[in-house]
Parts: structure tokens; C-alpha cells; sequence
């Protein structure tokens, strides 16, 4: 009996530890790990090569750059034909060989989404001014590593969750529903390799995994930081003027 409740002792007490940490020490730590608020707000534009290698085979390359305050842009090359992504802080707007290749702005939801991409700090930085409200879940095991669950409800009530690698403290996973051909589908993105890029922590590979099977691995090459980019990359083509006989 006395050994039994030494046992049960020791799991209370590892119960209680665990959830010892706060929010604010886990998003203060996460902050620190990255590299610090100041190295961060220093990136005012980041460009990306890349790949996407997805399971059945296929692989597409693809250009990213975003740039403060809120641009986005990706420009997507598949078996020969070319896409574009863009956000350029209101309007969501895309190029695709489905569309004519001809410019069209996307509905609401995606703009949300491209805001999202275009965010260059992250769900967790700046929260309280984005509108989000935040809540530590607790640890939970990612592939045999302690991370630290944080729940991320925005003002549309959307959820997705981050998870804080208890070691390294950097993200570690990102858990989301998204809409995949039509149909909403909850997928996790779990984060590696990371790299120093102008003093910022930051993920070279991302896997997508659906039902714990792998979906999709993009990596992350050639980062480009501080560049100029120009706003009318970004920007939503003009309409050309109509010509007068």
C-alpha cells in the first residue's frame, strides 16, 4: 500500500508540474527561442524557393515573398503551368490556368487566409491586438517529444491550435481545418530544420498530415531578407484600359 501511493504521489505531482507553466512564461520563452521581438519586427520582407513534394508523386516548385505591413504573394509552377497567390493587405486576388490565366479576386475567406500567410510574426506575436484570445490546453506528446498545446480562437471564432516544443521552445505544430478541394478537411502541419535567417529561428520544412498520414512536404530554400520588393508585385493586376477606334 505505502509503495502504491508512492507511485500515485509522484503522478500528481508530475501532473501538477506539468501544468505549473504559464502563457505568458510559454509565449515569452517561444518568443525568446525564435529570436526576440526586436530581430523579428526587423524582417520587413522575406523571400522563399521551394518546393512541394506531395504523396501521390507530384512536385511543384514555387517562389514566396511577403512583406510588411500584411503582402503576400506565392507564384506556383506544376507539370508546366504557372499559378499565382497574392494578398495585397485587402484584396485576395489569383492567377490559374482554370480561370484563363486572367486575374481574379478571391471571396472573403480566402483574403483571410493570405492575411494569415502574410502575417510575418506569427498567430502568437502581438495576439491581444489581432483580436485573439488565447488559452494554454497543456503539454501533449508530438512524436515522442513534451510540447505545449496553446488554443488560438480568433474574431471569427475560428481555432487552431500551436504547439511549443517543452525543449527547444519553438513551434513544433500547427493544427488547422482547412478546405481541400471543396471539402473541409483538419490537417496538421508539423514544423523542422530550423535555420538562423537575419537572427530569426526559422522552419525550412514543413509536413502536412491528415489522419496521421503524410499529405504534403514543402521545403523551404534561398531565403531572400530585406529585399525590395515593389507593392505592385502584390497588388492586384490593373484592368487594361479599353481601346478607342
Amino acid at each position: 500500500m505505502k509503495s502504491f501511493l508512492l507511485v500515485v504521489s509522484f503522478i500528481l505531482v508530475g501532473a501538477l508540474s506539468a501544468f505549473a507553466i504559464t502563457l505568458d512564461e510559454v509565449l515569452a520563452k517561444n518568443l525568446e527561442a525564435r529570436g526576440g521581438l526586436a530581430k523579428l519586427k526587423g524582417i520587413t520582407s522575406l523571400s522563399f524557393d521551394g518546393t512541394m513534394s506531395m504523396a501521390q508523386g507530384m512536385e511543384m516548385t514555387f517562389t514566396q515573398s511577403t512583406k510588411r505591413p500584411s503582402k503576400y504573394r506565392m507564384d506556383l509552377t506544376v507539370q508546366g503551368m504557372s499559378m499565382i497567390q497574392a494578398y495585397d493587405g485587402t484584396t485576395a486576388w489569383a492567377v490559374s490556368p482554370m480561370a484563363g490565366n486572367k486575374p481574379e479576386k478571391q471571396p472573403a475567406t480566402e483574403a483571410k487566409r493570405l492575411a494569415e500567410q502574410a502575417d510575418m510574426d506569427g498567430l502568437l506575436v502581438d495576439w491581444k491586438t489581432k483580436g485573439y484570445t488565447l488559452e494554454l490546453v497543456g503539454p501533449e506528446d508530438i512524436d515522442g517529444a513534451t510540447a505545449y498545446k496553446i488554443k488560438v480562437t480568433d474574431k471569427d471564432k475560428d481555432v487552431k491550435f500551436v504547439f511549443i516544443d517543452a525543449t527547444t521552445w519553438l513551434d513544433a505544430k500547427l493544427s488547422m481545418r482547412i478546405n481541400m478541394m471543396g471539402q473541409e478537411a483538419d490537417v496538421d502541419l508539423f514544423l523542422s530544420n530550423y535555420q538562423d535567417v537575419a537572427g530569426v529561428q526559422t522552419p525550412m520544412q514543413m509536413e502536412m498530415r491528415q489522419d496521421g498520414q503524410v499529405m504534403m512536404v514543402i521545403t523551404y530554400s534561398n531565403p531572400k531578407v530585406n529585399v525590395d520588393i515593389p507593392d505592385s508585385r502584390f497588388a492586384f493586376p490593373a484592368e487594361s484600359p479599353v481601346k478607342k477606334n
